[in-house]
């Protein structure tokens, strides 16, 4: 995949040649959520990550089907030969946007949810439950296009690929921090794998339903379910 900071040549617009709950010490304080608005062609030159990250919006916003070159372009205040100087086709365009969300997601997680950095395994957990809070348009913009890309034929096997790291990735790290629970005896034994996977899927719902729902209680929802990994874990609240 090309590198999405890479900016283009000025003037250049030809197509290229190809037991206790720690819950409350988890409380982090990250960088709002990249805001994603459309730009205005009198701004600065766009980068390939620029025009990834307004054509996320636009897929999420509709159907992939449904949305053109010409659209982004239009939101991004760039002609069509600016797009394709960055990518070959739509489909590319979709799977480095689907990439680059992806990238900044785990940059972030990475920075704030190391298990060394955070009182034990529950602070860890918790502190993932927080970056999705914070990066939940993003990451259910994510969620959105997934489901799309499924029902899809024509979407890149690197789109498809990239949701498919996204899940793996994302269930590695978290059996990763109940493994070191049990192993501190903060946990009760439990199927690693099983727990991991309930609590990205939950965290999938979560996303859906803000998406769905305006009034969605987010941040009161994710702390109920907080408590709840926590009981499950055997990690008793005070």
């Amino acid at each position: 995949m090309k590198d999405l900071d890479k900016q283009d040549p000025a003037g250049t617009e030809t197509r290229p040649h190809k037991k206790s709950m720690r819950a409350d010490t988890a409380k982090i304080t990250a960088p709002a959520e990249p805001k994603l608005g459309r730009r205005a062609s009198s701004e600065h030159r766009l980068s390939a990550g620029d025009l990834a990250r307004i054509a996320l919006d636009l897929f999420a916003e509709r159907h992939y089907a449904s949305v053109s070159i010409k659209e982004i372009g239009r939101a991004a205040g760039v002609n069509s030969a600016m797009i394709y100087y960055h990518f070959r086709s739509k489909e590319e365009l979709f799977a480095a946007a689907l990439q680059n969300a992806i990238d900044e997601a785990f940059q972030l997680f990475e920075e704030h949810c190391q298990i060394d950095d955070h009182a034990d395994a529950m602070a860890a957990i918790a502190a993932w439950f927080d970056i999705h809070v914070i990066l939940h348009k993003r990451l259910r913009n994510v969620v959105k296009i997934s489901l799309d890309a499924n029902s899809l034929a024509n979407v890149s096997p690197e789109a498809i690929a990239s949701i498919k790291h996204f899940y793996r990735h994302e269930n590695e790290i978290l059996q990763g921090f109940i493994r070191r629970g049990m192993e501190a005896g903060l946990f009760q034994p439990v199927d690693p794998v099983r727990i991991a996977t309930m609590i990205s899927t939950s965290l999938d719902g979560i996303m859906a339903h803000s998406l769905i729902l305006e009034d969605f209680d987010m941040s009161g929802t994710v702390e109920e379910f907080k408590r709840s990994i926590a009981l499950r874990l055997g990690v008793t609240g005070s």
